[in-house]
């Protein structure tokens, strides 16, 4: 049988290298400022003007009603689109830190789950807004339940897509500390990505979205987007060395 050493040590089954393919890890960091670059451009247009369950049920039934075509566009676009670019992304840059989880791989597995569980959410989401802008709910539902459909929404964007994307950046900040491929501030960087949307979710609680509380998550996204491309460029990097 052919053993294969692996950290130091021998061991008689295969397991996963200690070096990932310089391709698909140059592919993840592009597949990373790719997503940031079209949430801007695309996501970001939509869902700024987009209102929520705070603003009642004839505005929610004005907005979505004038904007079914770009809605529909996008709640496909987005889970296929979006989410498999940064889904891409996440699995190149756990690929490349893997080595460094001293932890039997506890670590990676739970940065790999918060990223799969933002998808599930992501997708969830995309799905009430599906709903809201069916036509039959538009002119059929009563406003409390359209209140209460966007009132959900609100729930999975603002408090579980948050959460789950914590858990996901948090963890893999452990790991870039942990292996010295990239700064330790990128790591610091990375936790406060995570840190500061979960408590501008908390606007919820108020009920006022342009709320203090709710300019942090505003805030907190921006860093968000500007970890993952930088961390993309360092996975460009990496690649080429």
């Amino acid at each position: 049988m052919t053993t294969i050493q692996i950290d130091g040590q021998i061991d008689g089954r295969l397991d996963e290298p200690t070096e990932t393919n310089p391709t698909w890890t140059r592919a993840a960091g592009f597949s990373g400022i790719a997503f940031v670059v079209l949430f801007i451009a695309m996501g970001a247009g939509i869902a700024a003007s987009a209102p929520n369950f705070v603003d009642g049920a004839d505005e929610l039934r004005t907005w979505f009603g004038d904007n079914q075509g770009g809605i529909g566009f996008f709640t496909w676009f987005g889970p296929f689109v979006f989410g498999f670019l940064q889904l891409f992304f996440a699995y190149g840059l756990l690929s490349r830190l893997r080595t460094a989880d001293t932890s039997g791989g506890i670590v990676t597995r739970m940065s790999s789950a918060g990223m799969i569980a933002q998808f599930a959410a992501g997708i969830v989401g995309m799905s009430l807004w599906a709903v809201m802008s069916l036509d039959p709910i538009l002119a059929e539902a009563s406003d409390g339940v359209l209140l209460t459909l966007s009132a959900l929404d609100s729930v999975v964007f603002f408090v579980l897509m948050p959460w789950t994307t914590a858990v996901f950046v948090i963890f893999a900040s452990v790991l870039i500390v942990r292996s010295r491929i990239m700064p330790s501030w990128l790591a610091v960087l990375g936790v406060v990505s995570g840190v500061v949307p979960v408590i501008g979710g908390l606007w919820l609680l108020n009920g006022d979205p342009e709320s203090t509380i709710g300019a942090i998550g505003f805030i907190g996204e921006f860093v968000g987007m500007l970890w993952i491309v930088i961390t993309s460029v360092f996975l460009i990097r990496n690649a080429a060395d």
